[in-house]
């Protein structure tokens, strides 16, 4: 946090916290200094010593509750913190400096009505972009998942035995695993893992370098479509998440860098305004990228409502209304996306007799064979299983999370990053200990007779597809990509090593993808008449339970493209059939033929498991209903995942947020969330951890001390203000004239912009000399200093620009007056900090200046003076005044937008046009105030001027004087009247 000084005594801080200067540099530049090896690191933070005396133990006083209770606390809150020092943060306040007004108050009608429309446009090119791939990444796994099941099932109808199927199925698996492995370790490392935390880091406002561009996003993609046709323990759910993230902000940019870089500067793959380039600022890069992340879930699940949900619930800090209807209109356009495509693929040539909406992402059946409606049900005394079962679930959230935080810190120490042969090694062996560990439980399966032929029927159902186009081309030995070995047209009853009239059951569910076995564990046997129930093989249950469970914890985060929410629904699942088994034999041994819904159960286990893993309650529960067909169930899917939640939550925060508290990521939670932060940051202010040693910039400055004072210092914004050595080397206040980000001071020296060389006799030319006069030139100087969707990145572009800067050029003066922050936020010193931590949250902020205790005020204004209705009343009546004209020009100093510099009172006088006459723009130019009396008289003034608050400037910064107020005699009109 950048701030700068306020009224308080330095000597209260201690000797090593100050500055060269003798200011104290603030708090977080002190605890950065401390040594994680420091013997006296208890000494300096723990409460550890305040709790205890001669007497024995008493209480540490409540002033001091939150801080940390002893050394070892005080080693780990020391390492995060280091750990966030490598993190930049993002702003999202939107740009308010003189070229960005002059060019937003000219904008006409027709403009703001043309971004409006691209902005839902381009929700729709992101939902049908995330279609089109959820298509292409599921044909892909498909065809992969084909080629091996059916080289298998080919070796071993011809050869038999163990070893040549079992070489076969394992150097497969482990092909894949290579490349799934090697995207990762040589092309991108932050294709890793599922990039939820990182995606969830982004949208709450820190930058990572990397993670969302077009290189990232093949990796991740192509990545899991080979790490799941490889075996291993992982969906595509949560790729899917970082993939939509990556398109909706590169559609949202409309322009790329890395094709700009792979194209070399030659062509600018950037649209222009009329083809959707409004939408180039951090804020509206995050919508974007949100909305991004809701369609990726959606078309990875083929749950709209589930994945707009996700986005909100998990994903996005900074919800908007907004948001969500965008969001509502790309989920529904990326499913209908993808539904459309699949049936193209299944049935070409008859799309248009094709029946939609009849087939769920984890339903076996189409919806008018399974029966939801008959076969998914529960009774009242179900409902305390399933809160038993919400507990367990919760619990075992709780233990993946730890043994995983576990196998990840070995990971940072013996498989780090930089070592991509160590990593992809990793990812080769778990392949391999996966699938041989699967090919051998299905191997040494018992074999079990075919269900009867009447109940077979059921079991496995199809709908007549006769009508369709290549419906009889069904291979016979081979379920298109669902890895099901089929013998005598059983698709659901692998035979394998088994004789005639047997099936293994034990390779119905290992020999199989993941995805395949959720499906089975959930629907399998719902067509069956009611009362009638397909049993799986409890043994076969246990191992599923058991192997996926442990391998999962190992999966997680390793060095290739993965999710867990499929692997925490199938464990999950797994376990709520095996509860459902129980329960049913219970029942009948009580001499009671009550039937027992497997598959309830089996839908309540997947939803519980993933509550407590995930710690998402509404997205989990509408994603399980969406996604199985269990709409009967939506009570005990709330009640169970609620209660997951809750037990789990007493044990720690959810693997996303725990990988990202690991990382150290500087994350802002909503503060409501957190009674623990809330209570810290009520016992402090922000002027016991301000900076007060601040570097600052002038207004006008030479450029060769703009480059010394980048090469200097790291900041990454400037306070501007003629003040400079007292900002750095005082403790008073100084004035603050605004903001500017280095970016954009970057961006000014690489393209000459604001430079100039003082007359003879050393006059500064207005600010406003460097503000082009027509819109269009506007447009095209604010294009020039946007940071996206080509942005220059101030670390490794810096020298380069600063290298083809010319003597001459060196020596010229810069003007930053039109290009700076105008008003950024500032906080009185003695604000405790859960205000100044509700600022950075809610506004996005990345800087905030502390001023003095005691501000100057000017004026006040009320929720009713923002309101819609009373600006727009404003507005009209500064038409009527003649305080506009027609032209393309610069809009008068005294003119909007600084109403508060040039105020009026509304209310006074009459509208008429005929009673008024017009302004004379030679006085209103010299600064004479036309005021309109009582009487309807026009009435000249000249304002004295007064002292107002620093960092409030007038239009014309040519020197520092203050904007004069009104005239507050009576009969003028002024907002203070109305006030």
């Amino acid at each position: 946090m950048v701030v700068t000084q306020a009224e308080r005594s330095p000597g209260r801080m201690p000797r090593d916290a100050k500055s060269p200067n003798g200011l104290p540099r603030g708090a977080l530049s002190s605890h950065l200094q401390v040594s994680l090896s420091d013997p006296s690191i208890g000494d300096k933070f723990s409460v550890e010593r305040l709790g205890t005396s001669g007497r024995g133990l008493v209480s540490v006083p409540s002033i001091v509750h939150g801080a940390p209770e002893t050394a070892e606390e005080s080693r780990e809150t020391l390492f995060r913190l280091q750990r966030m020092a490598g993190f930049e943060s993002q702003n999202f306040d939107p740009q308010d400096n003189d070229l960005e007004r002059e060019f937003q108050v000219h904008r006409t009608d027709s403009d703001y009505a043309l971004a409006e429309f691209w902005k839902w446009a381009i929700s729709c090119l992101i939902g049908l972009s995330m279609g089109c791939i959820g298509f292409a990444v599921d044909w892909g796994i498909n065809l992969l998942n084909d080629a091996k099941y059916q080289s298998t099932a080919n070796v071993l109808r011809s050869h038999g035995g163990f070893w040549a199927p079992f070489a076969t199925f394992v150097s497969i698996s482990i092909g894949y695993a290579i490349v799934a492995g090697s995207l990762v370790a040589f092309v991108e490392p932050l294709a890793a893992g599922s990039g939820i935390p990182e995606i969830k880091t982004y949208l709450n406002g820190i930058h990572i370098k990397g993670l969302l561009t077009v290189k990232t996003l093949v990796a991740k993609l192509v990545g899991v479509v080979f790490s799941i046709a490889a075996g291993l323990i992982a969906g595509k759910e949560g790729p899917f998440v970082h993939g939509g993230g990556i398109v909706g902000g590169g559609l949202g940019g409309m322009g790329s860098q890395t094709l700009w870089e792979l194209l070399r500067g030659k062509v600018v793959p950037k649209a222009r305004r009329k083809w959707g380039g409004f939408f180039h600022n951090d804020a509206e890069h995050r919508d974007f990228t949100a909305i991004g992340t809701a369609a990726g879930v959606a078309t990875a699940f083929a749950a709209p409502i589930g994945g707009l949900l996700f986005t909100i619930e998990e994903g996005a800090s900074f919800y908007s209304t907004s948001i969500f209807w965008r969001g509502f209109l790309s989920t529904c356009i990326g499913v209908l996306t993808l539904h459309f495509l699949v049936s193209c693929a299944e049935h070409p040539g008859e799309v248009l007799t094709t029946h939609f909406g009849r087939y769920r992402d984890f339903g076996l059946y189409t919806d008018s064979l399974a029966f939801y409606g008959s076969r998914m049900f529960y009774y009242v005394w179900d409902l305390p299983i399933f809160v038993g079962m919400g507990a367990i679930g919760g619990l075992m959230g709780a233990l993946f999370i730890k043994v995983n935080v576990k196998i990840t810190q070995f990971r940072h120490v013996y498989i780090p990053v930089r070592s991509p042969i160590r990593r992809i090694s990793e990812v080769m062996l778990l392949v391999f200990v996966t699938s041989s560990l699967w090919f051998l439980i299905a191997y040494a399966s018992p074999c079990k007779d075919l269900p009867p032929k009447d109940q077979m029927t059921y079991l496995e159902a199809v709908e007549d597809t006769s009508s369709y186009a290549g419906a009889d081309e069904k291979s016979e030995d081979f379920y298109g990509g669902g890895g099901q070995f089929r013998k005598g047209g059983k698709e659901h009853f692998p035979q394998l090593w088994c004789s005639n009239g047997t099936y293994s059951s034990y390779g119905q569910v290992f020999f199989t993808p993941l995805s395949q076995s959720l499906r089975l564990i959930i629907h399998l046997g719902e067509p069956l008449p009611e009362g009638t129930d397909f049993l799986f093989d409890f043994g076969a249950l246990t191992c599923l339970f058991l192997f996926s469970f442990t391998l999962m914890m190992w999966t997680n985060g390793v060095g290739a493209s993965t999710g867990m929410f499929v692997p925490a629904l199938a464990v999950g699942a797994v376990g709520g059939r095996m509860m459902g088994q129980m329960i049913r034999a219970i029942v009948q041994r009580s001499g009671s033929n009550l039937p027992v819904s497997l598959s309830s159960y089996a839908v309540v286990g997947a939803a519980a498991f993933m509550g407590g893993a995930t710690r998402l309650t509404l997205t989990a529960t509408v994603m399980v209903m969406e996604t199985t067909g269990s709409l009967q169930l939506i009570v005990p899917l709330m009640l169970t995942v609620f209660v997951a939640k809750v037990v789990a939550d007493y044990f720690g925060a959810g693997i996303d947020d725990t990988h990202i508290k690991m990382r150290g990521a500087p994350v802002l939670e909503e503060p409501s969330l957190s009674s623990h932060q809330k209570m810290i940051a009520d016992k402090l202010t922000v002027s016991e951890l301000m900076t007060m040693a601040v570097v600052a910039l002038p207004p006008v400055v030479k450029v060769a001390q703009v480059v010394d004072t980048l090469r200097g210092c790291t900041h990454q914004a400037f306070p501007v203000t003629p003040d400079t050595d007292k900002a750095f080397e005082s403790a008073e206040p100084f004035d603050l004239h605004g903001m500017i980000l280095r970016s954009t001071i970057v961006k000014l020296l690489q393209h000459r912009i604001g430079l100039f060389t003082p007359d003879a006799n050393g006059d500064i030319p207005p600010a406003k000399s460097h503000i082009p006069t027509t819109q269009q030139e506007r447009l095209t100087l604010l294009e020039r200093l946007e940071q996206r969707p080509l942005k220059v990145r101030p670390k490794e572009d810096y020298e380069r620009i600063v290298c083809s800067l010319t003597e001459e050029e060196l020596e010229s003066m810069m003007d930053l007056r039109p290009f700076m922050q105008r008003n950024p936020f500032v906080v009185q010193a003695d604000a405790n900090l859960s205000r100044t931590y509700r600022l950075f949250r809610t506004m996005g902020l990345r800087h905030l200046f502390v001023g003095p205790p005691q501000p100057k005020v000017i004026g006040v204004v009320t929720r009713k003076d923002v309101a819609e209705a009373n600006a727009k009343l404003a507005l009209g009546r500064k038409a009527n005044l003649g305080l506009t004209t027609n032209s393309d020009s610069l809009t008068r100093p005294d003119s909007l937008p600084f109403i508060p510099y040039g105020a009026y009172d509304p209310t006074v006088g009459s509208s008429q046009m005929s009673h008024m006459e017009p302004i004379d723009e030679r006085e209103a130019h010299d600064g004479i105030e036309m005021n309109y009396t009582l009487d309807g008289e026009w009435q000249n003034s000249r304002p004295q001027p007064v002292e107002r608050r620093s960092g409030r400037r007038g239009r014309d910064d040519t020197d520092t004087e203050h904007s004069p107020l009104l005239d507050r005699s009576p009969g003028s009109g002024n907002l203070t009247d109305a006030v």
